[in-house]
């Protein structure tokens, strides 16, 4: 049997050796980085989810619309002492964002993110490849294919979690702003402050959810025909208060990308990202241990006003609360 360890090995090494191929002497080209990505793990998203964004802002006056589709498969079932889990679906996060230029250094705008769920389609599909491959299957080939079920208990009376399916169902509300703080000459090096507020939508926790706020810093260097991407920040954890016994005050995230550039059109990128746990007091990995996700894929513009990414997010290492992969795709338009 191969070993996971080795298989991620032969994942990412011909990746990262393609991005070391030396660029072009003095080239300088646009950055298209980094990846649209959002931790998508299900106990986390009960509060602020950070998202990786660009430290660049729109320029003044301008108004830009993006769309952003993150489809994800997802199966966890665990039950100890302190708990029964069971989650199992697919989901197709989809978010709308408008992002207006007020000044030369502030940027203003507000995301609308939706949540279609259902019973998991690639079930049989995912359990033949981790078999061909010699992955574990996380008890996944003990249970029928194609449930839903998105359930966390204490084993007992109390339901911390139940959600039904949904169809574009209200996932959250995001109003935001961003700041430059610093920029080079040349335009390539950036530092950007970023303020969310996020009000809840219409999933049924335990109880009625809280507005989170986050506070984020965004950076960008620039070299030749290679980027450097980083984002840092903190949010409050404030879900229904009847949950608040299991759930910490505060969450951190950060995510750390490389680009490099393929032209005036296309980039590639790698990214690794993390949050840390929200939930406590189950003294379990995949519950309160901080998720973690390698993120590949590319990212480019269609003449001067479309930019778009596509990606593909996996949890690295396994046994976190991150979700098992997510298919991303990013289209904006920039008036």
């Amino acid at each position: 049997m191969v070993s996971s360890r080795r298989l991620y090995a032969c994942r990412i090494v011909p990746v990262v050796a393609f991005l070391l191929v030396p660029a072009a002497a003095g080239a300088q080209q646009p950055s298209f980085g980094p990846l649209t990505s959002e931790e998508g793990a299900p106990l986390h998203r009960i509060s602020l989810t950070a998202t990786t964004e660009t430290a660049e802002l729109s320029r003044r006056g301008a108004l830009t619309f993006e769309i952003w589709n993150g489809f994800s498969n997802i199966f966890e079932q665990d039950s100890s002492a302190t708990h029964v889990l069971f989650l199992d679906m697919e989901r197709l996060l989809s978010t709308l964002t408008v992002r207006w230029g007020a000044t030369e250094r502030v940027e203003v705008g507000a995301r609308l993110s939706l949540e279609t769920t259902g019973p998991g389609t690639l079930d049989g599909t995912i359990l033949a490849w981790h078999n061909r491959l010699g992955f574990g299957n996380a008890n996944r080939d003990r249970f029928p294919e194609g449930v839903y079920r998105q359930r966390l208990t204490d084993g007992g009376t109390s339901t911390y979690l139940d959600i039904p399916r949904r169809t574009l169902g209200l996932g959250d509300v995001r109003i935001f702003a961003k700041w430059s703080a610093l920029e080079s000459l040349d335009g390539r090096t950036l530092l950007t402050l970023k303020g969310t507020a996020r009000v809840p939508g219409d999933v049924q926790w335990a109880g009625e959810a809280r507005t989170d706020l986050a506070i984020t810093a965004l950076g960008r260097v620039g070299m030749g025909a290679w980027y450097g991407h980083a984002m840092v920040g903190g949010s409050t954890v404030r879900a229904a208060p009847e949950l608040d016994a299991i759930l910490r005050n505060g969450s951190v995230f950060a995510a750390i990308a490389v680009e490099r550039s393929l032209g005036s059109w296309v980039a590639a990128v790698v990214q690794f990202q993390m949050q840390s746990a929200i939930l406590t007091s189950f003294d379990h990995r995949e519950l309160d241990r901080a998720p973690t996700n390698l993120v590949l894929g590319l990212a480019g513009r269609w003449g001067e006003a479309w930019r778009w990414d596509v990606s593909f997010q996996e949890d690295v290492p396994a046994d976190t609360p991150a979700i098992d992969f997510t298919v991303g795709l990013r289209v904006s338009r920039r008036w």
